[in-house]
């Protein structure tokens, strides 16, 4: 884990703007932007259940309408060899902005530079919602604030955390052997369409 102050929002402040219990909504910039949040040192918010950290998660599709899905492998260990849709990470103090989403959009472009080496501009992210669980280790902690990317470039180039690679539609995903973040992320997708 790194050692790095990450963003993070109240519990409470979350339940007040949001109905958490949905699982899955709907969620305007202005939204995200009026969250008041703040840096916590990142062991420390792993286990602080008042708070929740923002984790910008994004669905990647191609010009065929296509969701790039994967096998989890690296150093996130309860997520590891389940499959994803998500590409993204924690947000730090480095990742600085003029508000909430602006942050998250800063630190999701260094996760795809990272993850699968394209650099992305802040357009092409589209805000459309949000995820929280309570039923996974990950989920106890975080709050994912979902966005699509849609690229042309085929020219993807994976770190190793990423494996097994591939294209598919929606239906074509057999989503029981997804993490749970996925398939509510698909849920917002298909909600939305």
């Amino acid at each position: 884990m790194k050692n790095e102050n990450v963003i993070c929002v109240s519990l409470d402040a979350l339940r007040t703007a949001f109905d958490i219990n949905k699982q899955y909504w709907e969620a305007e910039v202005s939204e995200i932007n009026a969250l008041p949040f703040c840096y916590i040192q990142r062991a420390k918010a792993e286990i602080d259940f008042n708070h929740k950290q923002l984790i910008p998660y994004a669905i990647v599709r191609n010009h065929k309408g296509e969701i790039l899905c994967y096998q989890r492998h690296g150093s996130e260990k309860r997520l590891s060899d389940l499959y994803s849709v998500g590409i993204g990470g924690h947000v730090n103090d480095q990742d600085e902005g003029s508000s909430v989403v602006e942050r998250l959009t800063n630190g999701l472009q260094r996760e795809f530079l990272e993850e699968v080496g394209i650099s992305v501009h802040k357009e092409q992210f589209n805000l459309i919602g949000m995820i929280d669980e309570e039923e996974t280790e990950v989920g106890h902690c975080h709050t994912g604030v979902v966005f699509t990317v849609d690229i042309n470039n085929a020219d993807l180039t994976f770190d190793t955390e990423i494996g097994n690679p591939q294209w598919k539609r929606i239906d074509e995903m057999d989503l029981s052997n997804f993490e749970k973040w996925s398939t509510l992320a698909l849920k917002l997708l298909r909600k939305i369409s």
